[in-house]
């Protein structure tokens, strides 16, 4: 398949951790999200979690949300793909891009003293480490998803960007959006 292009734009936003807990926790629902996922219960930074998610989140005084935002143009999106083609286009744009903002906020990490990114779900060990291992035997490494903490992706894309969520949904949208975070003290 050919190279796809594609444009990035990359947004921030700083809130306080009790501001973003009490506007984007929405438990009940992402949960919901979550039960339906593959990943559901076979990893230790998916759901369930066995933390207090909003002390944990409260524990940092500040959040910053990252977007990583992929464009594509008209005619890549228009067009028709094979599920092992999209597969393709994903791994080659949106998980790139993916990674070069985790490894921005992995390395923004080390500018606080007590900081923390909201990456997941983590893929250091086996996908299903639930099965096992007993507990995380990498916690240092862990990241947690945002949905795993219950938090409402879509409404943090309307609510502080003006984006509308755009799912896959088997095809190339004409964009795709990423939220990542770091939670950290100063």
């Amino acid at each position: 398949m050919s190279n796809i292009e594609y444009e990035v734009k990359r947004q921030r936003k700083t809130l306080t951790t009790k501001e973003f807990y009490d506007r984007f926790s929405n438990f009940e629902v992402v949960q919901g999200y979550c039960r339906g996922c593959s990943r559901y219960n076979t990893n230790y930074s998916c759901s369930p979690l066995d933390i207090d998610i909003q002390n944990y989140i409260e524990s940092y005084d500040y959040i910053d949300i990252v977007i990583t935002q992929l464009f594509f143009n008209k005619e890549d999106y228009q067009a028709i793909y094979s599920p092992d083609e999209l597969n393709d286009i994903l791994n080659n744009t949106f998980f790139i891009e993916k990674k070069k903002t985790v490894d921005i906020l992995l390395d923004e990490e080390k500018k606080y003293v007590k900081s923390e990114c909201i990456t997941g779900p983590c893929n250091y060990c086996r996908s299903d480490c639930k099965k096992e291992y007993d507990e995380c035997i990498h916690p240092e490494i862990r990241r947690y998803s945002l949905a795993s903490l219950g938090i409402d992706s879509a409404k943090i894309l309307k609510d502080l960007f003006n984006i509308d969520l755009i799912l896959i949904e088997g095809k190339l949208p004409k964009y795709l959006n990423n939220v990542s975070s770091i939670l950290y003290s100063k």
